[in-house]
């Protein structure tokens, strides 16, 4: 009968090892604790077998040993191979998000930000242990879509003197390196995160100035009909967005990237007018939305200004009796046709829609031969007999809306347009009310501005239908807690049931 202290040693021994096993698994960054279990159950496995040197010697030469060996060799070169194709997976990731909204995946838009970043990045976390769990797991995304990106993980308590060097304040704070460049993300979601790396990346925001002073929704207003929800979007996308009074401006700044024209509704002086036309005469970009008013019109100046860019803008209100918002009769078109060929709408397959809004026109080359420049209509009605541009107040008024021929222009009817030349990016929208904070819960619309706003000041790696500003913050999983799954489902689980095994088995042949 064996010793009962060998009995006891190889239980303990055994034990030993499975918790080794959950350890490594389970919170690998605890180097000290991991190695000096790991070295007690090596040390009382050498204990066990200097007290069974005897029995061991006998055992060594038997038949039973060499195959034993061989099925260790085995074991040993099939988990070798398993050990490079899981570090090959591991340097070279990719996962499959099959959720409909895309929940537990980058956006498009980061996507397209990683693609375009060329020298490596770096990102360095500085947080406490428990605080940085749910950051690398955040993190762990951005690497699975560029495998060359480098996470170090640095423990503030233990660094003090990085924290100095970084002049690190809060707890958890993310450091992005680039290029030879630094910047810091305290808030934890992808927004951010992707934000820090276009800033990073681009040696200065581009500055888009809103003009005010016409009637123009207001960007810092929370009712129902300002611009304060597209106004944080188009912050959050990493552009510096400023107020501009064109009335008492000489010239516009040269800082500006572009200029936004959002829905007037007062005429402009004719000196704002030429301020705009000498800003577009040096190179400037344009961004403009012209609401119909049928009781008289305001914007000659500005449609006549437009037009010299190839682009007509009616002041007539869209009807689109086929696919419209319901109980609009028409007015509130829900636009599904969108030109694919255009970087701003050439992956987009929603539905945008919008509330009163007038016709526009491209101009064709042969009418203004010395402007230079493509137009594109990047979104339009149903055909006709479907869709029109109204003219007629009486029948608005009536809600009694009808086609009338020579007065009315058939459809199909482009909502909005852009030009560009060597020198110019214009887009125009023959509504400005579809990004009204009323409609913010409405993702399609505000991506559509935006989109046409990063394509106006040369951005047009940020357009995506699938941005950072709409998704939901995805479910993390920390990796003590996949540690225990993986420990649970894959060792214990079934040792338990092979231990099992030999016990029936054994009990079966002693019977």
């Amino acid at each position: 009968m064996k010793k009962w202290y060998n009995i006891l040693l190889a239980i303990i021994i055994s034990v030993l090892y499975l918790v080794v096993i959950a350890l490594w698994i389970s919170i690998p960054e605890e180097l000290t604790l991991n190695i000096a279990v790991t070295a007690v159950a090596m040390a009382l496995t050498c204990v066990s077998i200097y007290l069974n040197r005897v029995t061991l010697a006998v055992y060594y030469q038997s038949n039973h040993f060499k195959k034993l060996q061989e099925t260790l060799v085995f074991f040993a070169l099939l988990f070798s191979l398993f050990g490079v194709a899981n570090y090959w997976a591991y340097k070279h990731p990719s996962q499959f998000d099959w959720s409909v909204i895309k929940l537990n995946s980058l956006t498009d838009q980061t996507k397209n930000i990683l693609k375009e970043m060329k020298e490596p990045i770096t990102f360095k976390m500085f947080a406490r242990k428990q605080e940085s769990l749910p950051w690398m797991a955040l993190l762990e995304f951005y690497r699975a879509e560029k495998p060359s990106i480098n996470i170090e993980k640095i423990d503030i308590d233990v660094r003090p003197d990085l924290v100095g060097d970084y002049q690190i304040s809060d707890a958890a704070t993310l450091v992005i390196e680039y290029n030879g460049k630094r910047q810091k993300v305290t808030e934890r979601d992808e927004l951010n995160i992707t934000n820090g790396l276009i800033k990073i990346s681009r040696n200065q925001d581009p500055v888009v100035y809103f003009v005010q002073g016409h009637g123009e929704g207001d960007i810092n207003s929370q009712e129902n009909e300002g611009l304060k929800f597209i106004f944080e979007s188009a912050k959050n996308s990493a552009m510096d967005i400023r107020p501009l009074n064109l009335l008492t401006t000489q010239v516009i700044p040269y800082d500006a990237k572009a200029i936004v024209l959002w829905g007037p509704k007062t005429a402009l002086h004719a000196s704002e007018i030429n301020v705009l036309k000498e800003f577009l005469e040096r190179k400037g970009n344009l961004m403009v939305a012209i609401d119909p008013e049928l009781n008289g019109d305001v914007h000659q100046d500005l449609r006549a200004l437009l037009r010299a860019y190839k682009m007509i803008v009616r002041n007539d209100l869209v009807i689109d009796r086929k696919s419209f918002v319901n109980g609009s009769n028409g007015s509130i078109p829900l636009v599904d046709h969108f030109d694919h060929d255009s970087e701003i709408t050439k992956n987009f397959k929603g539905q945008i829609f919008f509330p009163l809004a007038a016709s526009l026109d491209p101009i064709p080359d042969q009418v203004v031969p010395g402007m230079k420049g493509a137009v594109k209509s990047l979104a339009s009605s149903t055909p006709f007999p479907d869709s029109w541009g109204e003219t007629s107040l009486k029948e608005l008024a009536a809600q009694n809306m009808q086609y009338t021929q020579g007065e009315d222009r058939p459809g199909p009817l482009s909502l909005a347009l852009t030009f560009e030349s060597d020198t110019n990016r214009i887009a125009v929208f023959g509504n400005s009310s579809f990004v009204y904070n009323a409609y913010s819960k409405f993702g399609s619309n505000y991506a559509f501005f935006l989109n046409s706003l990063s394509w106006v000041v040369g951005e047009d790696r940020l357009i995506s239908f699938n941005l950072p500003i709409v998704q939901s913050e995805p479910i993390f999983i920390s990796a003590p807690q996949m540690g225990i799954i993986f420990y649970f489902s894959v060792l214990f689980s079934p040792l338990v049931l092979f231990g099992l095994a030999i016990f029936m088995y054994r009990r079966k042949r002693d019977k």
